[in-house]
């Protein structure tokens, strides 16, 4: 966890683009004419999971209120975590989740990072573009916030 706390304190924003949408309102649906067949056209029908939650790397950590093995918190416009507050400043969703563009600030420092989140409705994995391909696996909280 401290490992994916320090990732997150290093974070790469970029300008705005086209296509930007929060998780909250997903990209409006292709024209009928121009929609895929298949599989393709089942994940067309409806939006990405929302990454928007608590998330821990392992479950018990969901119950600790703080020092470093809590969870992280991420809105649609933020990422909370252990000494470290990440600001979501451009967001564009994909098929199969979200990508983002994130400045965060720890230790008096502002970082930037690119991040691709594609979530389920229990797990959460984060690949640190700028980084690795590795993504980093989270599972949802389902506690409240202590």
């Amino acid at each position: 966890m401290v490992i994916l706390l320090l990732a997150i304190a290093g974070l790469a924003a970029c300008d705005r683009q086209p296509g930007v949408n929060p998780p909250t309102e997903p990209a409006a649906a292709a024209a009928p004419s121009s929609r895929p067949s298949g599989a393709d056209a089942r994940r067309a029908e409806s939006p990405p999971v929302s990454f928007v939650g608590r998330w821990a790397a392992e479950a018990d950590w969901c119950f600790n209120p703080r020092g470093d093995r809590v969870p992280i918190e991420i809105t649609t416009t933020e990422l909370r975590g252990y000494e470290n507050r990440c600001e979501i400043q451009r967001i564009t969703e994909l098929s199969d989740g979200y990508e983002a563009a994130l400045k965060c600030d720890a230790e008096g420092e502002a970082r930037y990072e690119r991040v691709r989140m594609t979530a389920t409705a229990q797990t959460l994995a984060i690949t640190w573009m700028d980084r690795s391909d590795r993504p980093v696996r989270l599972l949802r909280c389902m506690t409240p916030a202590g």
